[in-house]
């Protein structure tokens, strides 16, 4: 049994809800979405376990052609993401090709210029946002 909770909430819009247990026995919540191109590629914002359900999911919708992490912090199955489908373009953050060297990073916002196209645009547009309150190199997450 898995604790993943699978929701197709548009035709080309499906998230994968699990628990995740980041501050001891309290269970947080976790979500991956992935977006069906008009191209019929697979763009995966991935942030959770990818079980069996998960698997099974994403390769029913198509091929998974990009693996996105949101940030720094949400990393931890990336890699999981990338052995499942190897051809897949990795799309992250900033610090990550120097905090996840174990992963082959094809982009990163806020290094990469700001006009970019990774091949996912225009369906799937990313913001990259910094408040002025926290803008401080010394207390960015790393």
């Amino acid at each position: 049994m898995t604790d993943t909770v699978i929701r197709q909430v548009a035709p080309t819009i499906c998230i994968f809800s699990r628990p995740f247990y980041r501050f001891g026995p309290i269970p947080v919540g976790g979500r991956s979405t992935a977006i069906k191109l008009s191209t019929g590629d697979v763009c995966v914002l991935a942030s959770t376990k990818l079980d069996d359900p998960t698997k099974a999911k994403l390769h029913q919708l198509g091929p998974v052609k990009y693996i996105m992490a949101a940030d720094a912090v949400h990393t931890m199955f990336i890699s999981d993401f990338k052995r499942e489908f190897p051809d897949a373009k990795c799309i992250g953050v900033e610090p990550l090709p120097e905090k996840r060297k174990d992963i082959n990073w094809d982009g990163a916002y806020g290094r990469d210029a700001p006009d970019t196209k990774y091949g996912f645009e225009p369906e799937v547009r990313a913001w990259l946002l910094r408040l002025p309150v926290i803008d401080l190199p010394e207390i960015q997450a790393q």
